[in-house]
């Protein structure tokens, strides 16, 4: 009976120790990928490296020793796909780690990698055609030095929900290939050097929430098929050189929360119809050859926090009922034909405003809208009407001072302004 128990027990402990070395082994990265990883991180400039394939942790990577604060480094691995026991690797962040060399055509060995990101670096060169065949579901190379056009081959990668190639210089048309991307949520081409129109195969991208194209030299109008992006939250079109008007289909796009569109050429035209946008939180048309007046339903916007409309041909005064409960926190109108009284509402402290190069009336301290809740951050340099309408009295415990004057999207050099003291003391600003 005794040697049946022993066996029963030896038959135990080696079925034990058979599943701890299993255990063991499928936590561990394919020895493959492991000798990949070396190899990216060597095409990518860097001189220090260390991958430990059991914990899946990167120990050691650097070209030098100055690293920025909040550079970050990551491999994410998963050990519940593949046919084998092993981890795989998914994704990859090397970010602000002064990478110096190019993007690895290497990664398409990694046959699980699904997303990289590898921002604020040095890396030059463009992207590797390899890696259409990737099934990369995100790509990040924001601020490097990477040049060349866009590759037609990224239109292969279906999978890619998420594109930033921000802050390149990137040269050439925009791939008509791209509108392949039926999954894409976010495409980011701002700070490039691009050039043609937007293809009408992007209107293919109904999945869209995050488009910015800013800064680049493109041309042609506006498209209307933007209409097709229902699902967009952000889009953002600064100084593109796309040509307006703003067409009247970006009404139908209602789920906008910040909406961004500076210097476009063409007609004078009025102000885009936005009622639908219910929960904008920044408004940017700046620059924009717009005419006639600032809708009465923009400055009830409950969720609104920033608003310019500067340096447009716009006309009329600023409503005295301006929600309480609004959550403006900026407001630029400098620039305009805008005239009238500045009302209360606008002046609680709390909020940045500039109305400077208007036609508004200048009510004077004594005045209700200045006594209490003086906004501290009000800019009315050249409001017209202020030179005008001061008188002597209001000129007491004035000084003068120097501060830098925003106009144009730039601080300007010091300019000089007054400040004028309220009767409980409190210092009113303008320019």
């Amino acid at each position: 009976m005794l040697p049946l128990k022993s066996a029963v027990l030896s038959w135990i402990l080696a079925v034990n120790c058979f599943m701890l070395m299993n255990l063991g082994d499928s936590t561990r990265v394919a020895q493959e990928e492991v000798d990949i990883m070396e190899q990216i991180a060597t095409t990518m400039g860097a001189t220090h490296w260390k991958f430990n394939g059991e914990s899946c942790q990167i120990e050691a990577v650097r070209v030098t020793t100055d690293l920025p604060s909040w550079f970050e480094t990551d491999v994410v691995c998963n050990c519940s796909i593949g046919n084998d026991t092993a981890c795989h690797i998914v994704a990859i962040t090397l970010k602000g780690i002064n990478l110096p060399g190019v993007l690895p055509p290497e990664l398409v060995k990694l046959p699980y990698i699904q997303k990289v990101d590898f921002a604020y670096n040095y890396l030059s060169g463009s992207i590797p055609t390899e890696w259409a065949s990737t099934q990369l579901n995100s790509i990040s190379v924001l601020v490097n030095r990477l040049s060349g056009v866009i590759p037609k081959e990224l239109g292969n990668i279906t999978s890619l929900t998420y594109i930033n190639l921000e802050g390149n210089r990137f040269s050439g048309i925009i791939p008509d290939e791209l509108g392949k991307l039926i999954n894409l949520k976010a495409l980011i081409l701002s700070s490039n050097q691009l050039e043609g129109g937007l293809p009408v195969s992007l209107s293919g991208l109904v999945n869209l929430a995050d488009f910015r194209i800013s800064d680049n030299n493109l041309s042609g109008p506006i498209p209307d098929f933007i209409e097709k992006w229902k699902q967009l939250t952000k889009l953002e079109l600064h100084a593109t050189g796309l040509e307006g008007p703003i067409p009247l289909s970006i009404s139908l796009l209602n789920m906008l929360t910040d909406l961004r569109i500076s210097d476009i050429k063409g007609p004078m035209h009025e102000f885009p119809p936005l009622i639908s946008m219910t929960d904008l939180e920044r408004l940017v048309l700046r620059n924009c050859n717009l005419s006639g007046v600032i809708p009465g339903y923009i400055w009830k916007l409950k969720t609104i926090q920033t608003l310019d409309v500067s340096f447009n041909k716009l006309i009329g005064t600023i409503p005295d009922d301006i929600s309480a409960r609004s959550m403006l926190k900026f407001v630029f109108l400098s620039g305009n034909l805008l005239s009238g009284d500045i009302p209360a509402s606008i002046l609680k402290n709390g909020i940045n405003v500039d109305l400077s190069y208007n036609n508004f009336t200048w009510q004077g301290p004594e005045q209700p809208a200045c006594r209490q809740n003086t906004n501290y951050y009000i800019n009315l340099y050249k409001s017209s009407a202020v030179a005008g309408t001061l008188k002597q009295s209001e000129m007491q415990n004035k000084e003068r001072r120097r501060v830098g004057v925003r106009r144009r999207g730039l601080w300007d050099k010091f300019m000089t302004y007054t400040q004028i003291k309220s009767g409980d003391g409190r210092i009113i600003r303008f320019y």
